[in-house]
């Protein structure tokens, strides 16, 4: 799952973030705005157009926030967790720790993003209209807000294309769910649909460049992505599917494999030979950190177990009865708690694989 490079803050209670790629994307979109579509829409400005490219982008990118920001505060308001919103190359996403609970709330959710694209771009044409006719020849405001508006209403265009990891291809799997009850088998289609739209972005400009026009490496680009995203969606709906029905006590080790946190990790993996999630204990016997064993990485065999692994504080809880797929949207390994706050065990990779899971991975987001 995508990360934030800058931590903007909070905007409703939702953490804002910004990686480190769409300062990259900002300053080739502003380029491109000053040095060629500004002065060919007002060629004799009176203002600057680097200034009007600036800002061109900074509402853009503004736009794409709210779009994210839509998707996210409409998800809390059915129930869903929200880990926060991170804008990158490919515009933005919104990080859900939790699936829709039902089909309804899947096309809400999908259907935001694109409903308030749709209302910014509105709203910017008809500011650059207003603008346009208030104010005199060769200013840029409304070239500038004619140019937000007509590439919201694209964007919400775009991410109504029907296949994931697009909101329309969140739409298409919650229609399909809605209508026969399976949301894995949605969410399969949807992300099938997805590989075919990816293949159509990706084959317009090798159409456009063997017919003698210039090559647009954005839109491949784009497509590529399309293409990766839905075959990670794909796979991971199969996991999930495998998960149906389990409940995370049923993964639980028994019994749960455990060691003194002081231990050597040479003596750790003499101790447990096999794959495993072994909680670390301190002097008094208590639950003190998590380790999955082989422990990944160059480690030295004489470094200590605690130095290798995780903090409790540092894990997600889960309930023995909350559903096991649970696991997948938190990020293995999870720590096991009764309602009493006893301490059951760990779930890890291991576990996962013993239980026919192919491999922990990320279910949850809407990105677009």
């Amino acid at each position: 799952m995508l990360r934030p490079t800058i931590r903007l803050g909070r905007i409703a209670g939702v953490e804002v973030g910004v990686h480190w790629s769409l300062l990259v994307i900002g300053a080739l979109l502003a380029s491109s705005l000053a040095g060629g579509l500004l002065p060919a829409l007002v060629p004799d400005a009176g203002g600057s157009y680097w200034a009007a490219a600036v800002l061109a982008t900074g509402l853009f990118f503004a736009s794409i926030l709210g779009h994210e920001l839509a998707h996210a505060l409409v998800a809390l308001r059915r129930g869903q967790r929200v880990e926060g919103i991170t804008l990158w190359l490919m515009g933005g996403v919104a990080r859900l720790r939790d699936e829709a609970r039902d089909a309804r709330s899947e096309l809400l959710v999908a259907l935001a993003g694109p409903g308030a694209s749709v209302g910014i771009g509105v709203a910017f044409l008809a500011l650059g209209a207003l603008a346009g006719a208030a104010l005199p020849s060769g200013s840029l405001l409304p070239a500038v807000a004619s140019y937000v508006g007509a590439v919201n209403l694209l964007l919400a265009a775009f991410n109504l294309l029907p296949g994931a990891p697009l909101d329309g291809g969140r739409v298409l799997a919650g229609l399909l769910w809605w209508w026969h009850g399976d949301r894995r088998r949605a969410q399969i289609a949807a992300a099938r649909a997805g590989r075919a739209v990816g293949a159509l972005l990706v084959a317009v400009p090798v159409v456009q460049l063997l017919a003698g026009g210039g090559l647009n490496p954005w839109l491949a680009l784009v497509g590529w992505f399309v293409i990766d995203a839905s075959r990670a969606e794909e796979a991971q709906a199969r996991v999930a599917r495998r998960m149906d029905g389990l409940r995370i006590g049923d993964l639980l080790p028994r019994p749960q494999p455990t060691a003194p946190a002081w231990v050597t990790v040479e003596a750790l993996h003499a101790a447990h030979p096999h794959d495993a999630t072994v909680v670390l204990t301190d002097f008094a016997g208590a639950p003190a950190a998590v380790v999955a064993v082989p422990v990944p990485g160059p480690v030295p065999p004489w470094a200590r177990a605690r130095d290798v692994a995780v903090p409790l504080a540092a894990l997600a809880v889960l309930a023995p009865d909350a559903p096991a797929v649970a696991a997948l949207h938190e990020g293995v390994p999870v720590l096991v708690v009764d309602g009493d706050g006893r301490v059951l065990g760990a779930v890890g990779a291991a576990e996962l694989r013993r239980a026919g899971v192919p491999g922990p991975g990320p279910l949850a987001g809407a990105p677009g």
